[in-house]
């Protein structure tokens, strides 16, 4: 009996059909394995070139001082950068003073000084220094701020004390912690501050000539709440950085390297959150919040263990941000000052915040000193044996 062909196809047909079927099958599989290839290479090279830095070019500039004795305490906090990226300007609190550095010589220049009192009156203490247009200096005192001219005259005052919030109560007892000018026409001023009872933290845009307040709550995922610390009768926050340039200002704290980004107006723009590989994204929040010193202590080492983020600064030759972060190597003792080392991380951003690069630094230095973007390079202030200089890092 003859089997029936199920298909009613001849022998040879059958047998010709089935090669094809075969062939378009092989041919349907390395065409997959291909396409499956291609986009993994794609992304793996996309990966690489997004996380790797090829590498860097290091430099040591030191700042002839010409007998001047620099103020170089405090991690050069107290200095800032002018426009043109020329001259460096150093709180020297010695004799109460700014000096200024032409960093296009490598050298002390002059310095000027400062009134505790009077019209021409700053406070006795800086804090900060911001460095605005027409060679005016912005500096951040307690209770009141100044903005004062090439001479140390004052031209403005800027006092949140006395201004009221948008329903007509007193702004508070205590300036905010960190403040900036942002507008000179109508001196709008923004500055950071935290609600210890609330574990928040908010922004304050000021206008000067209104003497008004809008206060602007900037936690909205309830990032800083977590690393509100106190030890007996002292809080210990985390560290709040309010910065500025010519495109955002942006607010960020040590712990997490979220970025928060506002217009000049204080109008929130965005959050940008990403995902750096050498460093966690965010620090474990802390077991003891209320405790001894000592407890506190151990925790707040133990966030630094993890990650400690810096502020973002823009680097305008090449439209990206850098951003330094440190993981702490402690010593034997049990005082966060005998941290002996860290290892430092540098972040590269284009002009949107997407990340685009990471590296270690591997070179010893003082980390915590302030940097800056000049003339496309990373700069990083450093104390050389009682000399100004900085390590410039090229990539």
């Amino acid at each position: 009996m003859k089997r029936r062909n199920p298909m009613g196809l001849q022998p040879s047909n059958y047998k010709y059909r089935l090669t094809i079927i075969c062939e378009f099958l092989v041919w349907r599989f390395l065409l997959f394995t291909v396409f499956v290839y291609m986009t993994c290479s794609c992304q793996q090279t996309g990966t690489e070139e997004r996380n790797q830095i090829t590498g860097y070019s290091l430099d040591t500039v030191i700042i002839d001082s010409k007998d001047r004795i620099l103020d170089l305490s405090g991690y050069l906090q107290r200095t800032d950068l002018n426009a043109d990226g020329k001259t460096f300007y150093l709180y020297n609190r010695h004799d109460h003073s700014i000096d200024e550095i032409d960093l296009e010589q490598k050298a002390f220049v002059r310095s000027f000084p400062l009134e505790v009192e009077g019209p021409n009156g700053v406070g006795q203490y800086i804090f900060d220094v911001q460095s605005l247009k027409n060679k005016r200096l912005f500096l951040k005192s307690i209770p009141f701020s100044s903005v004062v001219d090439k001479n140390g005259r004052v031209v403005q005052k800027v006092n949140w004390l006395s201004a009221k919030d948008s329903l007509g109560e007193p702004f508070g007892k205590v300036p905010p912690r960190r403040e900036l000018v942002v507008d000179t026409g109508d001196w709008r001023v923004v500055g950071t501050n935290l609600d210890f009872m609330k574990e928040t933290a908010f922004l304050g845009v000021l206008s000067v000539q209104n003497n008004r307040v809008k206060n602007i709550d900037i936690d909205t995922r309830n990032s800083f709440s977590g690393y509100f610390m106190k030890a007996g009768t002292n809080f210990r926050p985390p560290w709040v950085y309010l910065n500025a340039d010519e495109n955002h200002l942006y607010v960020t704290h040590a712990y997490s390297n979220e970025i928060i980004l506002f217009n000049s107006k204080g109008e929130l723009i965005k959050i940008v959150d990403y995902e750096p590989k050498l460093t966690p994204k965010r620090a474990k929040l802390p077991e003891i919040l209320n405790g001894t010193r000592e407890q506190i202590r151990n925790e707040r080492r133990k966030l630094g263990e993890q990650v400690s983020f810096g502020a973002p600064v823009w680097d305008k030759l090449n439209e990206r941000y850098f951003r330094l972060s440190e993981q702490w190597i402690y010593g034997d003792g049990s005082d966060e000052a005998e941290a002996r080392r860290a290892r430092v991380f540098l972040s590269v951003f284009d002009a949107g915040f997407n990340l685009v690069g990471e590296v270690e630094l591997k070179e010893p230095f003082i980390v915590n000193y302030r940097y800056f973007a000049k003339d496309g390079k990373l700069w990083i202030c450093q104390n050389f044996s009682d000399e100004l200089g900085f390590l410039v890092y090229d990539l």
